[in-house]
């Protein structure tokens, strides 16, 4: 199967895994040796400045949540940003949208974002990751765990993380579209 890379998974209704429940991964990296990804709709209870401070100490106003990237290895810290001009020398994994695991790259980020008025815009930072073995995501996807769809940066900065799987999901229209309109407990509509 082709790479995935710059591409949104998205869960499709009949995948049960809590850890994917009504999720939208970005997919980073995929090659022959598997994937990796990040859930870019599930926000964590914590905020930004408080995760700033326990990696460096540092207090900065950041009232944005991090995000849970997915359920492996959920200590690391990873982060997207749209920040070219501090990674000149790096390939976006869309037009865009970076990648970066530096602390250092991660503060400098942070920073410049504290510096704005209003909400973070162009950072999203995860704990943990979702990861696929060599050929695993490939077979999930022929077994209908995942739909795909082009990703941006419009959908992974400027969208409400709590509606995107509702908006990716019926943006594919036919029954997708009905999908997209269904609350995530049926019995509570």
């Amino acid at each position: 199967m082709s790479s995935q890379m710059g591409r949104f998974l998205i869960a499709s209704p009949g995948l049960a895994d809590p850890n994917f429940l009504r999720t939208v991964v970005i997919i980073a990296e995929h090659n022959e040796e598997g994937a990796l990804g990040l859930v870019v709709n599930r926000p964590a209870p914590a905020k930004l400045s408080d995760l700033w401070e326990s990696i460096s100490g540092e207090t900065l106003k950041i009232e944005a949540p991090a995000f849970v990237g997915g359920p492996v290895q959920q200590n690391a810290v990873l982060f997207l940003h749209g920040h070219a001009d501090l990674v000149p020398s790096g390939e976006p994994i869309v037009p865009g949208v970076f990648l970066g695991t530096e602390a250092e790259l991660l503060g400098k980020v942070l920073r410049r974002e504290a510096s704005r008025e209003g909400d973070v815009g162009r950072v999203r930072v995860f704990c943990g990751y979702a990861g696929w073995g060599a050929g695993q995501l490939d077979r999930e996807m022929r077994d209908g765990s995942w739909l795909t769809c082009p990703a941006s940066a419009d959908a992974v900065f400027g969208s409400r993380p709590e509606r995107l799987w509702a908006t990716t999901i019926g943006g594919m229209g036919g029954v997708f579209k009905f999908f997209g309109m269904t609350p995530p407990d049926p019995e509570m509509n």
